[in-house]
């Protein structure tokens, strides 16, 4: 009896220190997500959201990016277009705000990968977002590199993927012959 006590006793020990380890050392996948989340929240607002409070949201966005970070935008529908820098992208979301009474985004089935040399990374999802409380949502693939920067994950491109719905119709009607 006194075996099986110190063995479920051990048991747990061995599961707090994972537990323990996981919240101390997360994984870079575990960091990234999170980032990409933040964003997404950070990006969000709604109708009631007050000025100083979207200000604060807005200038916290840019901790999430390096300097000369770049979004290059080809959306369905959209002249493609290319925010460059931090500055840019403020001034972007400025914008929204002044114009949306409310967008709400999220980042579905974010896939990580980190590369080799663990400095940098590719994370692929899917944006929803819906504008103005609407019931219909967009819906796109986006690829965010990110690079370590003094320790910390930073977000230095963010680009459209083109799936085969956004390709020209001559092209999807005869992929061979593209």
């Amino acid at each position: 009896m006194q075996k099986l006590v110190r063995t479920l006793a051990l048991a747990a020990l061995i599961v707090l220190g994972i537990w323990v380890w996981r919240i101390l050392f997360p994984s870079p996948e575990h960091v990234i997500r999170s980032l990409v989340g933040n964003v997404a929240e950070t990006v969000s607002f709604n109708a009631k959201d007050g000025n100083i409070s979207k200000a604060y949201k807005v200038s916290k966005l840019q901790d999430f990016f390096t300097v000369d970070v770049e979004i290059a935008v080809d959306a369905p529908g959209y002249p493609p277009h290319t925010f460059t820098g931090r500055d840019e992208i403020t001034q972007a979301l400025l914008a929204a705000h002044s114009r949306l009474n409310g967008l709400k985004v999220e980042f579905l089935d974010v896939n990580v990968k980190v590369g080799p040399d663990k400095q940098t990374a590719t994370a692929n999802l899917t944006a929803q977002a819906n504008f103005n409380g609407e019931r219909d949502f967009s819906i796109q693939e986006l690829n965010f590199l990110l690079k370590k920067i003094e320790g910390k994950w930073k977000i230095y491109r963010i680009e459209t993927v083109k799936t085969l719905s956004s390709l020209p119709s001559a092209i999807q009607a005869n992929p061979v012959e593209a």
